[in-house]
């Protein structure tokens, strides 16, 4: 739905574009060790950050659909291909996307319930990742069209909800004291609410609607950007006083952002686009073992796609 909006330079309203470069991330991995030494690269103003080019979209076929990919790091980003309103197509890609995201999320959980008292919930996340590293091969394998598209995002959803209500009772078991893993109580919610957009998606094209509205886009993104920042602010090592500032800058930027009704989508797409930076040079410096943190390399580029995935439906919104 078009919406009139009046133009807020949301940069000059909620950061004075000093930012520091630095990862949003969502767990504990294991802990990053290494020379050090390019850190250094993350304490630039943001106008000296070098652009992070996250297109164009490339042509690619999955599931006899054709589709895009994006720039992302270690792993392609599938995007439906500039103005398509085909479902199957929208489907197609949403579904190897957030499918990913999922399956990603169970490996996570799984590398945060050590230990004999974690095991069962440890293995149902499990089974979570390997149901979702599943689905993605039978996705890769088939082939979606306008007759069978529906019945196939109506799979997805059987493991998708089953998914957020297990996300839901771990975030209760740890919030109780039940259980006491190294998950947050909000990491927990923070990948339910995830899941729980993907579910509305995949009904949403199920009705053929494959349209995107800022309304919509930009406060849910948002909220997850800003606790990305949060989340790395607590997973750096205690003496990175500064990337730890700017991570919390950073989820008041988009704390800022969330909360503006209506939004001049340049000013958020010069936000994103910030994110995106800071994420990719944290993202090499994690890997290169030059930011000292307890961040796996896997949970910086999976945030990192995240953000990515913000820009590209900003760029469908209206």
């Amino acid at each position: 739905m078009p919406y009139a909006a009046e133009p807020v330079d949301v940069l000059r309203v909620i950061t004075r574009r000093q930012i520091m470069k630095i990862s949003g991330v969502t767990l504990i991995g294991t802990t990053v060790l290494g020379v050090g030494g390019a850190a250094s690269a993350l304490t630039k103003p943001i106008q000296q950050y070098p652009r992070v080019p996250t297109g164009p979209v490339r042509p690619a076929i999955v599931a006899g659909s054709e589709v895009g990919t994006l720039d992302s790091g270690a792993k392609p980003i599938y995007v439906a291909r500039p103005g398509s309103q085909d479902p199957v197509e929208h489907s197609v890609a949403d579904t190897f996307f957030w499918a990913d995201i999922m399956m990603e999320h169970a490996m996570f959980f799984v590398m945060l319930m050590p230990g004999r008292e974690l095991a069962v919930p440890r293995a149902e996340a499990e089974q979570y990742q390997r149901s979702f590293s599943s689905h993605i091969a039978r996705l890769l394998n088939g082939s979606l069209d306008r007759s069978n598209y529906a019945a196939f995002n109506d799979l997805t959803l059987g493991l998708v909800r089953p998914f957020i209500e297990y996300k839901r009772r771990m975030e209760e078991a740890q919030s109780s004291g039940r259980i006491r893993s190294l998950v947050w109580p909000s990491f927990f919610a923070h990948t339910r609410k995830e899941a729980e957009r993907f579910a509305r998606r995949l009904e949403q094209l199920n009705r053929g609607n494959v349209s995107y509205v800022r309304p919509e886009v930009i406060p849910f993104w948002s909220d997850k950007m800003a606790e990305h920042a949060l989340f790395i602010a607590h997973l750096l090592d205690i003496d990175q006083d500064a990337h730890i500032a700017a991570a919390e800058r950073q989820n008041r930027l988009f704390r800022r952002l969330e909360k503006i009704p209506f939004i001049d989508p340049r000013s958020a797409r010069a936000a994103v686009q910030q994110i995106i930076d800071f994420k990719t040079a944290a993202a090499k410096g994690i890997e290169a073992g030059q930011i000292h943190s307890i961040i796996h390399p896997a949970l910086a580029d999976h945030v990192r796609r995240e953000a990515v995935r913000f820009k590209d439906e900003l760029d469908r919104a209206v």
